[in-house]
């Protein structure tokens, strides 16, 4: 047993008191008249045994009473693993300054309480005890530890952050920084509200680490947010009607909410409809919108929700086209008439031409599309032209030739792993099934009618299954064959068709129902398209493809204040690196000299919108028993519980029980226990 006050044990001189008043007590006589002695001697002797077992008993009571008095100010203490270590010790508090810290407890918010708490716990340490400060920033200086008056300065200087960090990143980084330390002098702090979506705790099984959470909990749960907002088509087409999806949530577990949808364009601001939300329900509306510009264009999507507002607003930059361009290369003179007159009937779909004897490869990435219609032959040069393409986010249909195609199917095959051809075949080949889950086909048809018109082809090349790159069937003959395959390569998507584009051999031309969305969506395939969004302190990298490496160090990005990105290049693209630079939501413009590239816009972190957390006896039961919880509810922590909680287990409290209940004995002897003056004849 330990003491915390052991200078208060000099108060154990005061059991002098009662024993030199029970030594030196004046006693005052009273005259008994007896007619005779020896009821005299009876008397006397019963009266002093009993005086004498009553004055023993209430000294006893008393200097029980003084005893643990003393030891209850000297705060006697069993101590635990942390408080039996001499040394030095290291002292590690993480301080949870994210946007949920900012709601209100009973008295303050959570984040001046967590203030409050770390003060107490690095007060609570030796002078030459060394601390680590940490938040959700993850700055440098969090990395380095500290005295205790150097790390008191550093708590002034915490604010609520973007930054959103689970708790297992967050000690990792604790356990780091104590890493010299021996792991019974090492304590690790964690002050946070303790979210359920980013509370984790791997890394923390090492039961010699002494490890405490300490609980804040808020009085508001309720809270709706903007959770993301997506295109229903990726590309964009000026004076064409344009869909927003938009996500809401709901985060009340118990009641209802209304809230208005804005959409602000530009500089143009107009409502959007109502949404109605039963408690905890997530919906997605959808906002249509008309944009008659082409270039870059900022979008905001707004409600108005209190008393939590960093999730009320989502900005998405996109870039809107006046058409999709398209390159068709061909081995005749003249392209195939129904694909030229399938161009004509849809106006923000161009087409430009090119004779597979005069290819121009620097401008395959003006093109969202190119359509290899039935070539005779691909070189190597051509098939390694065609994979950087595919690299930085092309797409390519292919048709093969009924005289050539095995050899360009062999090309391909050779340099992009796809599929072996086989032998060419002539005959009926109907078409019996459409693979409707992937994109190309997802919501074109809300069901297959029995009347759809499918293709047929006459002539036709055998996809083998298998291969490096194996295709995934968009459409498959009834004999399980494919008609069309996908196949993933880098960024891109290349579609090979197993019949010609010729109407002699197949009929898909003059199948607008197929034709038309396979086509159109064939050329908005890409992976690599520009991202809507960015999500502060989580997104750090930024594409910019087709850029060549002589001219990157251009770059420089603006919005509130300027900075120059770093710079990463992998194949074909060049990724601008922020460096957690980008610090507030917003719009910010990537400029290469003074001219604008793109708009990219960046959100907060949506995981902090979920206001469910943790209570503190969820905590203990989900924990193991070497983690100790400490809560007071909502209103500020005491810093005795983390005294109680970090020394061991204090016994003040059964010291004063104990005093207390010597002297309501004492009283009780003195009341009750009468002592017999006399003993009549």
């Amino acid at each position: 047993m330990q003491f915390i006050n052991p200078v208060f044990l000099w108060g154990l001189l005061f059991l002098a008191i009662p024993i030199i008043i029970h030594l030196f007590q004046f006693r005052r006589f009273k005259k008994v008249y007896f007619s005779n002695t020896a009821f005299l001697r009876e008397i006397k002797e019963t009266s002093q045994q009993s005086r004498r077992l009553k004055h023993l008993l209430v000294l006893l009571m008393r200097l029980l009473a003084v005893a643990f008095l003393v030891l209850a100010f000297a705060q006697p203490v069993i101590p635990t693993g942390e408080q039996q270590v001499t040394g030095n010790r290291g002292v590690s508090i993480f301080v949870d300054n994210s946007f949920s810290m900012s709601s209100m407890g009973r008295d303050i918010n959570l984040l001046d309480n967590a203030r409050i708490i770390a003060r107490d716990i690095i007060n609570s340490y030796g002078e030459s005890d060394e601390f680590q400060l940490i938040t959700g920033d993850f700055e440098n200086r969090h990395q380095r530890l500290y005295n205790r008056e150097q790390a008191l300065d550093m708590l002034e200087d915490i604010s609520t952050s973007p930054a959103v960090r689970t708790l297992s990143e967050v000690f990792q980084r604790q356990t780091h920084a104590l890493r010299n330390y021996s792991p019974e002098s090492r304590s690790f702090y964690l002050i946070s509200d303790f979210q359920k979506n980013i509370t984790g705790f791997e890394g923390m099984e090492d039961t010699s680490k002494n490890i405490y959470l300490v609980h804040l909990a808020s009085v508001q749960s309720r809270n709706v947010s903007v959770d993301s907002v997506w295109f229903s088509q990726p590309i964009q087409i000026i004076n064409q009607t344009g869909e927003l999806l938009v996500q809401v949530t709901n985060h009340d577990q118990f009641n209802p909410e209304e809230v208005n949808l804005e959409l602000q364009l530009g500089d143009q601001r107009r409502p959007a409809g109502r949404i109605s939300l039963r408690a905890g329900e997530t919906l997605v509306d959808t906002v249509t919108f008309t944009i008659n510009r082409t270039g870059w264009q900022k979008a905001t999507v707004s409600i108005t929700d209190y008393p939590i507002q960093f999730d009320d607003d989502y900005h998405i930059a996109f870039h809107v086209r006046d058409n999709i361009n398209v390159l068709t290369i061909h081995s005749t003179d003249q392209s195939n008439r129904f694909l030229s007159a399938l161009f004509q009937g849809i106006p923000y779909l161009s087409e430009d031409l090119m004779r597979e004897t005069n290819i121009n490869y620097g401008v395959f990435s003006n093109y969202s599309l190119i359509i290899l219609n039935q070539p005779t032959g691909i070189s190597s040069g051509f098939a390694s032209e065609l994979e950087n393409y595919l690299n930085s986010g092309g797409n390519i249909l292919f048709f093969p030739s009924p005289q050539n195609g095995a050899e360009a199917l062999w090309s391909l095959s050779n340099r992009l792993g796809v599929n072996q051809p086989g032998e060419w075949q002539e005959g009926n080949f109907n078409v019996g099934s459409i693979n409707l889950e992937d994109p190309i086909f997802a919501g074109v048809f809300e069901q297959i009618r029995e009347d759809l018109s499918l293709p047929v082809a006459k002539g036709r090349y055998t996809l083998a299954a298998g291969g490096q790159n194996p295709g995934l069937p968009l459409l498959t003959y009834r004999d399980n064959s494919a008609y069309v395959a996908k196949h993933r390569h880098g960024s891109g998507a290349l579609f090979i068709s197993s019949a010609p584009l010729d109407e002699q051999w197949n009929d898909l031309v003059s199948n607008g129902e197929i034709f038309v969305p396979l086509l159109y969506r064939a050329s908005i395939a890409s992976g690599q398209l520009d991202k809507p969004a960015y999500v502060l302190g989580s997104d750090q990298l930024i594409p910019i493809r087709n850029i060549s490496a002589e001219r990157q160090a251009e770059f420089r990005i603006t919005g509130r204040g300027e900075f120059v990105p770093g710079m990463e290049r992998r194949g074909a693209s060049l990724y601008l690196n922020v460096y957690d630079q980008v610090k507030e939501p917003g719009f910010y413009e990537v400029r290469r000299g003074n001219d604008l590239h793109k708009i990219v816009a960046f959100n907060f972190d949506r995981r902090e919108s979920a206001v469910e957390a943790w209570s503190a006896d969820e905590l203990e039961e989900i924990t193991a028993d070497h983690i100790k919880v400490i809560s007071q509810g909502t209103g500020a922590t005491d810093g005795r519980l983390l005294s109680s909680a970090r020394i061991g287990n204090e016994l003040w409290q059964w010291c004063i029980a104990i005093a207390l209940f010597a002297l309501l004995l004492e009283q009780l002897i003195l009341r009750l226990w009468r002592v017999s003056g006399r003993k009549r004849p």
